[in-house]
């Protein structure tokens, strides 16, 4: 009982550091989580899934993979797809078949795989997966046409990797004629595709006429959809084994392209379940690996992922994008990123324990093979990207542009000497006047509501780092920056105070999403007070200051709004700024004539 608490403890430990440092280093989280699980598994013997969950192993990775790629499925919005959807069909298909026949014929002539084994070995790396690819995308942010794609061929090319494996593993067990095999493919395929379309589109239409008849309560939103989703999944897998996979991403794509209800609650939950199950999984799955099956094939290792990352994937992404209007910095863009992640791991576990049940002792090498490889590619995704950009000079790693929300008079005047110092603003206002000006002006300005799904979904954020909302409706501000909070993160995104702080509301501040802008008394009609008897002016300091010193020295009422560095690094100033700026930082103020 001791021991079994300690597995299950430093499992869940170690799942939450490792996501804890990949937010420090703005690594991605997968590296430190199979770099964790490696060194409690067989390097210091503290954790043996295998023992620790016995039997319950297989059916545990498979339901949390179902959930995971439900939790995708949830992310794919067929308008988002509509002019890139010949690449995709392309990507899951033609790519596929690129990638895997290039990885078998690795696997035979760098790892001297046999046959079967590497077929089977192939069809396992095509999977990519949202487990990774999502959180790279937050972090590169390619630009919308080269996140569409690949986030859509992650989420379908993991239950169609899923089934080719599964395909070429009952063909490896039948051993049988050709006439079989042919046979036992159309089945698999036939069933897969079935249950999966019916029962996944049936889950959906349950969830939705309960929502849409108000007959669950908001709080058991989330538990009666995980519930259904069990259900559906495991008739699924009944009918036949891994078309549950499928299954799983039919209900979540069936529940984000409908109407009819609102899934706010769902979606809300699915994100922090999503972080949770992968965490623990590939603890899990990366403390089976064995040290030994690894030392002789340490330098066939590498020439295999250098394969598969600079040759597999450019083929398959230039075969799947001839007649695309892609550009070719896109094109090497999307080359460059191609990680395996928990499916392609979880998958060669199953089936490496199954082959090894059915008498292939060979089956073993799977696992540490496909285990180098996600922890290879994600590596190389990490690294080439931003390269590439760079080159391109497409980097938006680290976007500096700014998102006003309210185009009133003053934050024209801001966001016209934002772009003169070399950062893009975009002005979203559901005031046609405001609109208008800011045109006038130069300004990117766009008339919408910014908390419109449509709008939201429809818009390019990547080369954008900051949200400012700053409209008259308080409660408005709030809501937008609760909604952008995820998409920018809540220290990126900015509102005005929304009135002049006092003691005993500081506690419900706190509270509020997003960072409180410029200082606590600078509330929507102060700055629009100060700025009809002043003007919005650009600064450089002489010497080092802080915002008190700035304030010294531009007049009393002076609001400091905006800092630049010499490398162009935009600081926000907040009502929490202590920081001292250096000299020749360009400042952006407000200075209101008399003060």
């Amino acid at each position: 009982m001791d021991n079994i608490l300690i597995e299950l403890v430093l499992i869940l430990f170690l799942g939450v550091a490792s996501q804890l440092i990949a937010w420090f280093t703005r690594v991605p989280s997968i590296l430190f989580l199979i770099t964790a699980g490696f060194i409690a598994g067989p390097v210091l013997g503290l954790l043996d899934p295998d023992i620790l969950f016995g039997e319950l192993f297989e059916p545990l990775v498979a339901l949390s993979v179902a959930i995971i790629l439900f939790e995708g499925g949830l992310n794919l919005k067929i308008r988002e797809v509509r002019s890139s959807a010949p690449s995709v069909i392309r990507l899951i298909s033609l790519g596929v078949l690129v990638t895997w026949i290039i990885g078998s014929i690795s696997a035979v002539y760098v790892l001297g795989m046999d046959w079967p084994l590497a077929l089977l070995l192939g069809a396992i790396l095509v999977v990519s997966g949202p487990t990774v690819i999502i959180p790279l995308l937050q972090h590169l942010r390619p630009g919308n046409t080269v996140s569409t794609l690949l986030k859509w061929e992650g989420i379908l090319i993991d239950p169609i990797g899923a089934i080719l494996a599964l395909i070429v593993l009952e063909i490896i067990l039948v051993g049988g004629s050709t006439g079989d095999a042919a046979l036992q493919t159309l089945v698999i395929i036939l069933k897969s595709l079935g249950s999966g379309i019916a029962l996944g589109i049936g889950g959906a239409v349950v969830i939705i006429q309960a929502l849409k008849r108000h007959i669950l309560p908001d709080y058991l939103h989330i538990p009666a959809t995980l519930g259904i989703l069990v259900a559906v999944f495991l008739v699924s897998e009944l009918i036949q084994p891994n078309a549950g996979l499928f299954t799983a991403i039919i209900m979540g794509a069936a529940l984000a392209n409908q109407s009819q209800a609102s899934i706010a609650n769902i979606l809300e939950f699915k994100e922090n379940l999503r972080v949770i199950l992968i965490s623990l999984m590939f603890i899990i799955l990366s403390a089976r690996l064995e040290l030994s099956l690894f030392e002789p094939l340490s330098l066939s290792l590498v020439m295999f992922i250098l394969i598969l990352v600079l040759a597999a994937r450019p083929l398959s992404v230039f075969a799947s994008t001839i007649k695309s209007r892609l550009k070719t910095s896109e094109k090497l863009l999307l080359s460059s990123i191609a990680p395996r992640g928990i499916v392609s791991a979880s998958i060669a576990s199953v089936f490496a324990f199954r082959l090894s049940g059915e008498g292939f002792p060979s089956g073993e090498l799977l696992l540490p093979v496909t285990f180098a490889v996600v922890f290879g590619t994600i590596l190389c995704s990490s690294v080439i990207p931003p390269l590439i950009m760079r080159v391109s000079k497409t980097s938006q790693i680290n976007p500096q542009g700014v998102i006003f929300v309210g185009g009133q008079a003053w934050v024209r005047s801001a966001a016209a000497l934002l772009a003169e110092s070399g950062i893009k603003c975009l002005i979203i206002d559901n005031n046609k006047a405001n609109v208008a000006y800011a045109r006038r002006k130069g300004l990117n300005a766009v008339y919408a509501d910014a908390l419109a799904g449509s709008f939201l979904d429809d818009t390019d954020f990547s080369e954008y780092g900051y949200i400012i909302a700053v409209t008259a409706d308080d409660n408005y501000n709030t809501l937008v920056d609760l909604r952008l909070s995820k998409e920018f993160g809540s220290s990126n995104v900015f509102m005005l105070p929304l009135e002049e702080s006092k003691p005993s509301e500081k506690h419900y501040l706190e509270h509020l999403p997003g960072r409180t802008l410029f200082d606590n008394t600078a509330t929507y009609d102060r700055i629009t007070e100060l700025f009809e008897r002043g003007k919005i002016k650009l600064r450089k300091l002489d010497d080092p200051a802080d915002r008190a010193g700035i304030v010294s020295l531009y007049g009393k009422e002076s609001v400091p709004l905006f800092a630049l560095d010499k490398n162009s690094n935009l600081t926000v100033i907040t009502t929490e700024s202590r920081q001292e700026f250096k000299a020749d930082t360009t400042l952006i103020v407000l200075e209101p004539s008399g003060s």
